[in-house]
């Protein structure tokens, strides 16, 4: 693998980061109590937590289109030159126990609601909501599966950058598990 590679890899690394991170803030928020109480004080609560779970629907879509969308992002995962293309997609289906015509449906859900919603505002476009139909599992899960492909690919490169080494040390030691911990410990101290 060569530096530039190695540079891709990185930013790969560093969406599949963020979809974890905020997927996993996301479903942490999800168990703030619903008010029922109308005092002002309570709506601007809610309206809080609606929107800060909201963002992270959003930068997690965001992310997993640059990672996963759009064939012509330079992010995208078939990029990297040591994966191979079919088997890497059946290779994810099998991570997210969903078949590829699944995935393809999830797909085009991620991409809509970027393009008319995160990215772009088409008014009185009516959309599936990823949060509402159970797509974040999927993304959340193809995330995860790829972030520790990438992880192993980093730990293959060869550099005698002690900089480098020590950046692709710390980052293998910071599992999927550990960032959705953190993450959840994140959300669930802001909600103290």
């Amino acid at each position: 693998m060569d530096r530039e590679q190695f540079e891709l890899i990185k930013v790969m690394e560093l969406c599949c980061r963020d979809i974890v991170i905020n997927l996993s803030m996301h479903d942490e928020l999800n168990n703030v109590p619903e008010r029922i109480e109308s005092s002002e004080g309570n709506i601007l609560f809610n309206s809080y937590w609606a929107q800060t779970r909201n963002n992270a629907v959003f930068v997690s879509i965001l992310r997993w289109c640059q990672v996963f969308g759009a064939h012509k992002e330079d992010t995208h995962w078939k990029n990297i030159n040591s994966l191979s293309l079919s088997t890497m997609r059946a290779n994810i289906c099998n991570a997210c126990d969903i078949t590829e015509d699944e995935w393809a449906q999830y797909h085009k859900i991620a991409l809509s609601f970027r393009h008319k919603l995160v990215a772009h505002v088409d008014v009185g476009e009516i959309l599936q909501n990823p949060a509402k139909v159970h797509c974040l599992k999927v993304y959340l899960d193809s995330a995860k599966f790829l972030r520790n492909i990438l992880i192993e690919l980093l730990l293959d490169f060869t550099c005698t950058d002690s900089k480098v080494l020590n950046y692709v040390q710390l980052l293998s030691r910071l599992t999927n598990s550990e960032l959705e911990r953190q993450a959840r410990k994140m959300a669930a101290t802001a909600l103290i």
